[in-house]
């Protein structure tokens, strides 16, 4: 963290961050309402308040009730005065969308792309971004863009990751992109399932709450942690990795040396290879070497496919141990849960709340709430636009220095 010495300029950049936050947790809020939260003078209210008018942050909407003397005028933020541009790298796929200062994906550009071919993957990032960058020139938007977030699968290092498919490690460098775009805007890169907490905590469920465990459940498995209200990454940037919890020491190996993963026997890309496997051995079940997606399985789950009842049953347990494990060590208030195969209202995600809450510890089980992403399929850009846009909001960093 970069710390400044406290001067006027400092307190000037502090107290424009403080309204514009509360501006934005408020809509509607008026002059006077900020003076009373801030204890800030009304002059300097008035003055900071013009400045963000001025910049295209905030806008005034109409005029409030009032018990006695003038009615105040209301205030909330122009949802489109900033954008972040969001794109998500992972196991799902390649998303990239302008995002407003609202957590409102203006467009969506997606596609399928083999993670194993690094150039395809710039390729196919530089569409979206050209896609988006096209849009917002229509829109009359593109003066608006504040940057662009990435949210990268593996272990993000610097403008690079490391990433596993199968047994293989491959390697990402962002480095051509971000000198493509040089001139135009800053990026900031983040790993895809912490990019996903921090967005939920912006935009999602997880705004209240400063103890927060992020689950990501799709073709692969990941948390993000939100600890005492700031994205904890640990010592080398590898905290969350839930998927490289050993649960049975029976189970196969995984491709980081250890036996039993939950991450090896319980996501999405283990269940569809058991049902690959079911099928090669002419077992009963809906499902086709044709329908072998995520989306299949959880449609043959609310079909009543015996196969993969029996699998969502295996991989419930399997989940809720390694999750419940994660809720004792960090005593979280928030448990989110999102990817493919976590969307609301599925089995799969009811199953899932039901167990993680029997099985944990008797006297806690009403200490935390356990709730489904309210993002969806966009949790991934909305969570890297976040990356950009919540830097308007943050307070910044100071030193006092005794002379």
């Amino acid at each position: 963290m970069e710390f400044r010495t406290a001067n006027l300029q400092l307190m000037k950049e502090w107290n424009l961050s403080l309204l514009s936050k509360l501006i934005r947790k408020n809509p509607g809020v008026s002059r006077a309402d900020l003076t009373a939260k801030t204890n800030l003078s009304p002059t300097t209210v008035s003055s900071l308040v013009a400045e963000l008018i001025e910049n295209g942050l905030v806008r005034e909407i109409g005029v409030g009730e009032s018990a006695a003397g003038r009615k105040p005028i209301l205030l909330e933020l122009i949802p489109n005065g900033r954008i972040g541009l969001g794109i998500s790298v992972n196991h799902d796929g390649i998303l990239v969308a302008p995002v407003n200062l609202v957590g409102q994906p203006l467009v969506t550009y997606t596609s399928k792309v083999d993670l194993a071919d690094g150039n395809a993957i710039l390729s196919q990032i530089i569409e979206g971004i050209e896609n988006c960058l096209k849009y917002l020139e229509q829109h009359e938007l593109k003066e608006n863009l504040a940057g662009a977030g990435i949210g990268l699968l593996g272990l993000v290092e610097g403008v690079k990751t490391r990433y596993l498919l199968g047994d293989e490690w491959y390697e990402l460098d962002l480095s051509p992109l971000i000198e493509r775009y040089s001139n135009q805007f800053d990026f900031v890169i983040e790993n895809d399932v912490n990019a996903m907490a921090l967005g939920e905590t912006w935009f999602g469920f997880g705004e209240e709450d400063r103890h927060v465990l992020y689950v990501y459940l799709g073709y692969g498995l990941g948390a993000g942690l939100i600890i005492d209200g700031m994205l904890y990454r640990g010592a080398y940037g590898n905290a969350g990795e839930l998927g490289h919890m050993s649960i049975t020491p029976s189970g196969p190996k995984c491709s980081c040396g250890l036996p039993g993963c939950v991450g090896k026997i319980a996501d999405g890309t283990h269940v569809l290879m058991k049902i690959k496997e079911a099928l090669e051995n002419n077992e009963p079940t809906a499902m086709t070497y044709d329908t072998l997606t995520v989306s299949h399985f959880l449609q043959a789950v609310e079909d009543e496919d015996e196969l993969c009842l029996k699998l969502l049953d295996d991989m419930v347990f399997d989940l809720s141990r390694t999750i419940v494990s994660a809720v004792n060590l960090l005593n979280p208030s928030l448990i989110i849960l999102g990817g493919l195969l976590c969307p609301p209202n599925s089995s799969v995600s009811q199953k899932l709340i039901k167990t993680i809450k029997e099985n944990s510890i008797e006297g806690h089980r009403d200490d935390f709430k356990v709730v489904v992403s309210n993002l969806g399929a966009n949790a991934g850009v909305v969570g890297s636009a976040t990356l950009v846009l919540k830097t308007l909001f943050e307070l910044p960093s100071y030193r006092v220095v005794e002379k």
